[in-house]
């Protein structure tokens, strides 16, 4: 186990909707959160990572940085999406071993998994298939960090590891329809129709396909024990809450929050995605021991901090 009491953790993403839970843990944690800034350094130049990291000698680092968004995101901007992620991951990881840094440990999504139609996602099965088309891009950008993570621990003996993180809804995350993902999307319109009084709300797709969420601030405990505990680089860990709903389990537990009376119109000529996306959490408990909110419960807290940030919440990219 690492003792990260005291150290100095670079996060990338460190401004955004995980990167900020992960900076709260790791004050938490009596140790110093460093936050890459794109203004600061820009993971897609690789010598203004290193002046970066070598200006501020982190200790450790925690990759959370990526550029996506939901479906209809991916369906737009698929090559900008693998090549930013792509590159970021890559540069980070020459940057990490040029300067020393101790451990790197890089989140990936479940995205990155085959469409193994209604299995569960298993760490074993990580390479057997293609992601789900609609969000192929984005999948296999990720999966190159799993394989930088074995490259640079083969070659240069650098401590690299993944964690296979399952959706995440919670405070601070962006609500602007063109970045969202599902959860703020539809508490982003919920919230408005009961504002505006509108008497019905579009939702895409059929409703059926099975869904993981988790509150953001029990990944971002996970991740740090993770960054502690887990050492295997030559595959990912999941990590999740072992338990999914269908989206329209997901619209009933946003309509009671936000108290909306109308009704909920499916557009069944949007693409559902992946009818299912579970994580196995077996291996998971042996490296990390958390107790997740409940979805409802998650929600509940979510549509009351969205409900005070609008404005901001909506505006942030």
């Amino acid at each position: 186990m690492i003792d990260i009491k005291g150290s100095k953790i670079l996060v990338t993403g460190g401004e955004g909707f995980l990167g900020t839970a992960l900076c709260e843990k790791i004050v938490e944690h009596e140790a110093t959160p460093i936050v890459l800034k794109h203004k600061e350094a820009n993971l897609h130049d690789l010598q203004a990572v290193i002046h970066f990291l070598t200006a501020t000698k982190p200790d450790f680092c925690i990759h959370a940085a990526g550029y996506n968004g939901g479906i209809e995101f991916n369906r737009m901007y698929p090559a900008d999406i693998l090549y930013s992620n792509t590159v970021m991951g890559l540069n980070l990881h020459h940057a990490c071993e040029y300067v020393g840094v101790k451990k790197i440990l890089s989140i990936m999504t479940s995205c990155a998994y085959p469409d193994t139609g209604m299995d569960l996602l298993k760490e074993e099965t990580f390479w057997d298939g293609l992601p789900n088309k609609t969000i192929r891009a984005h999948g296999i950008a990720k999966r190159t960090l799993q394989v930088a993570a074995e490259a640079y621990n083969d070659q240069y003996e650098l401590n690299a590891v993944t964690a296979c993180v399952t959706n995440l809804y919670g405070p601070n995350d962006t609500f602007n329809l063109i970045r969202t993902k599902v959860v703020g999307a539809l508490i982003r319109k919920f919230v408005e129709a009961k504002i505006e009084e509108e008497e019905t709300v579009e939702c895409w797709g059929t409703g059926d396909p099975m869904r993981e969420f988790m509150y953001v601030s029990d990944a971002a405990d996970a991740i740090l024990q993770a960054l502690q505990n887990y050492d295997d680089h030559s595959q990912p860990l999941n990590i999740g809450t072992g338990k999914d709903i269908s989206i329209k389990e997901l619209v009933e537990y946003i309509i009671k929050a936000v108290n909306y009376e109308g009704e909920v119109l499916w557009n069944t000529e949007k693409p559902d995605g992946q009818m299912k996306k579970l994580l196995d959490t077996t291996r998971m408990k042996e490296y990390i021991n958390i107790s997740p909110v409940e979805v409802e419960e998650g929600i509940k807290q979510t549509v009351e901090w969205y409900s005070i940030n609008r404005d901001e919440a909506n505006a942030k990219k």
